[in-house]
């Protein structure tokens, strides 16, 4: 599946890989299925892995939907949640550009963070290097970087 998320209530997180060719049709089922979950609480950081994606195919009208959708799943929170987007590539960085951009321009409630890798992602949310285990392997081999 080239979207899969997953609740870590440990960290008050949701982990997010994304692989493959990512559709505006999956991203949309797929966080609207996390946020059903029972493991799911609002207000969970969100932590989004690119490094596998071989094709995100998301035009500005589809983005400009999904924004729509995250303001409505967060707008309703005392404070911004943060979301970190971790590995960005050639092949993602024009959605995250785009997200970032219109999340900006709606003034929604999140905090976003653009990082290389999981060390940033560890240092940007506050979390101790032991919890590099909640994540892939690849974020491990960055290990030396903590």
């Amino acid at each position: 599946m080239p979207v899969s998320l997953t609740p870590i209530p440990d960290l008050n997180l949701v982990h997010i890989v994304y692989s493959g060719r990512v559709t505006p049709q999956e991203l949309f089922d797929e966080t609207q299925a996390c946020y059903q979950r029972p493991d799911y609480q609002p207000g969970m950081s969100e932590v989004s892995d690119f490094f596998r994606v071989t094709s995100f195919e998301i035009g500005y009208d589809e983005m400009n939907d999904f924004t729509r959708r995250s303001n409505e799943a967060h707008g309703s929170l005392d404070s911004p949640i943060d979301i970190c987007l971790v590995g960005s590539t050639k092949v993602s960085e024009p959605a995250i550009l785009m997200y970032e951009g219109l999340i900006a321009a709606k003034n929604i409630p999140i905090r976003l963070h653009v990082v290389p890798g999981y060390p940033e992602m560890l240092a940007t949310l506050n979390l101790p290097e032991e919890c590099l285990k909640y994540f892939p392997d690849h974020g491990n081999q960055e290990r030396h970087l903590l």
